[in-house]
C-alpha cells in the first residue's frame, strides 16, 4: 500500500538528512511487530518498518514520522535526550506516536498466529519449561556476555540433553506466561557465576546458558500466551521446572504457537555476522571515525572501529576495536584483539595495562603474569589494574607485593 521509498525521500528532504552516512536502504519486516513501529540497523545502513503499518488505518503523516524516527538513528544511538529533541521537532510527532500505540494495541490483540514461520522443533528431543524469578521485569533474567545468552533461574535443572528446547515462563500468581525459548540450551544444577566486576566487566549468576542467536526473548506487550496452571504437575510450582518429550500431545499447541510467533523480539547483544562488518561511514574521515571509535560504546563503537581497521591496520586501530568489543561484552574477541594491539605497540604500558585487565576475565594466567613480570613497576593502573594483577599472581606465586 505504502511506497517507503518515497517516504523516506520526503522525510531526508524536508526534515532530516543525516551528514554522515549515506542514504539508508528501507523495507517492511517479514513479521507483523506490534512492540516496535521500526529498527534502524547500523552495520547494513537499513530501515525496517514493521509489515502491521502497512495499512489503511495509518495515516500516511505517522507513517512518515516512524521513518523519520528510524532516520535518526543514524547520527543517534539511543533514545536519549538529544534525540527526543530532534524527534519532537517532526510535526504533531507526540499525536502520531500516540496514534500508533493505539493502533498497535489493537492489531495484537487481533492477530492471528495462523502460519507457521519458524521450526524450533527441527533436532530437538526435550521440551524443557523453567519458571524464571522475575515478572514484569523477566527480560533481567537475561544477560548476553562473551556472545551467549546467561538466563538466572532456580530451577535446579540436570541431566538435559543438548538437543533441546527450553521455554522459560513466569508466574503471574494466575497463569503461567511464555516471555522466552531457547534452542540447544546447556543446564547447570549448581548455581554458576561470573565475577569480572572487579575488572572491569560484569557479576551475574546463572544456570543456564544458549549460543546468543539461539535465545529468542519477548517484549513484555508481546507476552500474551498464558498455559493454566494445572497444565502441570504439582511439583511444577516448587521445582520449577518440568520435562517433556517432544511428541507429547499436551504440548503441542504451546509449540505451535512458538513456531508461528511474529511480533518481533527482545534484542541482547550483538548478532555474531554483524561484529565484523564496518559502519558505513562514507563521508567520515579518518579522525571522525577515531572520535566516534574512541567515544561511542557498544555497537557504533564496534562498527566505526572496524571502518577504521578497513582503513589501516595499526596500533590504534587495533586498540580501540578491542575497547569497542570489551565494552559491548564481547571479551574473548577484545582480548584476541587487544593482543595484536600490544604486538604493535613497541612495549606501550597502557596497552599491557588494559591486556592484563582482559587476560583476568578470560583467565589467561600464563601471559598475565608474563606481562605482569615485565610492566608492573611502570604502570600506575586503576583499581581494575591492581585488581587484575592480584588475581592474576593466585596462579604464580613467586610474583608477589609488586604493586
Amino acid at each position: 500500500m505504502y511506497n517507503l521509498d518515497k517516504i523516506l525521500d520526503e522525510v531526508r528532504t524536508k526534515y532530516y538528512d543525516s551528514k554522515t552516512l549515506p542514504r539508508p536502504n528501507i523495507s517492511w519486516s517479514d513479521e507483523y511487530w506490534t512492540a516496535f513501529n521500526g529498527k534502524y540497523a547500523l552495520y547494513n545502513n537499513e530501515i525496517i518498518i514493521s509489515r502491521a503499518l502497512n495499512s489503511n488505518e495509518v495515516s500516511y503523516e505517522a507513517l512518515a514520522s516512524v521513518v523519520y524516527h528510524e532516520s535518526l538513528h543514524q547520527d543517534f544511538a539511543d533514545h536519549d535526550r538529544k534525540f527526543m529533541l530532534k524527534a519532537n521537532k517532526f510535526p504533531n510527532y507526540k499525536t502520531y506516536t500516540k496514534e500508533l500505540d493505539e493502533y498497535l494495541g489493537g492489531y495484537s490483540f487481533s492477530l492471528k498466529y495462523d502460519e507457521i514461520r519458524a521450526d524450533y522443533l527441527k533436532g530437538k528431543s526435550k521440551v524443557v519449561y523453567v519458571i524464571i524469578p522475575y515478572l514484569e521485569d523477566f527480560q533481567n533474567a537475561f544477560t548476553f556476555y562473551d556472545g551467549n545468552i546467561y538466563i538466572d533461574t532456580d530451577a535446579q535443572v540436570a541431566n538435559i540433553p543438548k538437543n533441546n528446547l527450553t521455554i522459560f515462563l513466569v508466574d503471574n500468581k494466575e497463569k503461567y506466561h511464555i516471555v522466552a525459548w531457547a534452542e540447544n540450551a546447556d543446564f547447570f544444577k549448581d548455581q554458576q557465576q561470573v565475577l569480572h566486576n572487579s575488572f572491569g566487566g560484569l557479576d551475574f549468576s546463572y544456570r543456564i546458558s544458549a549460543l546468543r542467536d539461539n535465545v529468542k526473548i519477548l517484549f513484555d506487550t508481546t507476552c500474551t500466551y498464558a498455559i493454566e496452571k494445572d497444565a502441570f504437575a504439582g511439583s511444577f510450582k516448587t521445582d520449577k521446572f518440568s520435562v517433556y518429550n517432544v511428541e507429547e500431545n499436551t504440548i503441542q499447541e504451546d509449540l505451535e504457537y512458538i513456531n508461528s510467533y511474529c511480533e518481533g523480539f527482545y534484542e541482547l547483544g550483538i548478532a555474531p555476522f554483524a561484529i565484523e562488518m564496518a559502519a558505513p561511514y562514507q563521508k567520515l574521515s579518518y579522525k571522525e571515525l577515531y572520535d566516534i571509535a574512541i567515544n561511542e560504546v557498544g555497537f557504533r563503537g564496534i562498527w566505526a572501529a572496524n571502518a577504521l581497521c578497513k582503513m589501516e591496520l595499526n596500533y590504534d586501530t587495533h586498540f580501540n576495536k578491542a575497547d569497542a568489543l570489551r565494552y559491548s561484552g564481547l571479551i574473548t574477541l577484545a582480548y584476541e584483539e587487544m593482543k595484536k594491539a600490544y604486538h604493535l605497540s613497541n612495549r606501550n604500558p597502557i596497552c599491557a595495562a588494559e591486556l592484563i585487565k582482559i587476560c583476568a576475565m578470560v583467565s589467561d594466567f600464563s601471559f598475565g603474569n608474563q606481562l605482569i613480570n615485565e610492566f608492573v613497576t611502570s604502570i600506575n593502573g586503576d583499581d581494575y589494574f591492581t585488581n587484575s594483577v592480584a588475581y592474576l599472581q593466585q596462579r604464580n606465586p613467586r610474583i608477589i607485593n609488586r604493586v
